[in-house]
């Protein structure tokens, strides 16, 4: 079972702040004995179900996201259409506009603070 995925940031409060307007909880944001700084948003419900991202902004170093979509981080939401225009207000840049996914669901793609491609799939019943 998947525990967590990490990624370098450059802004690890704007990171944390974005995946929260999501849905996340961030249940660490701390400095590690290196100087790192250091979060944790669990995604979901808590238990063997969520998900967590991991982030840690490093010294001289920058994160490295590709432009296109293939590589992504996938997040259930609730009430989609709703969030795009409140993400787009934040200025928040949608990649991928609403549209129906593969199962019919309404999704679309956004860019978290450091370009990452983050999909946005509307949570079933």
């Amino acid at each position: 079972m998947l525990k967590h995925v990490s990624f370098v940031t450059r802004d690890l409060a704007a990171t944390l702040a974005f995946y929260v307007r999501l849905g996340g909880v961030v249940e660490k944001d701390l400095t590690t004995a290196e100087g790192y700084r250091r979060g944790v948003v669990r995604l979901g419900q808590d238990g063997a179900g969520a998900g967590r991202l991991q982030f840690f902004e490093v010294p001289g170093e920058s994160p490295a996201p590709r432009a296109h979509w293939a590589e992504h981080v996938a997040v259930h939401v609730r009430g989609l259409r709703g969030l795009l225009p409140t993400l787009r207000e934040a200025g928040v840049t949608v990649s991928r506009d609403l549209q129906p996914s593969p199962g019919g669901r309404d999704m679309a793609f956004v860019l978290d603070p450091d370009g990452r491609q983050v999909e946005l799939l509307e949570q079933g019943p």
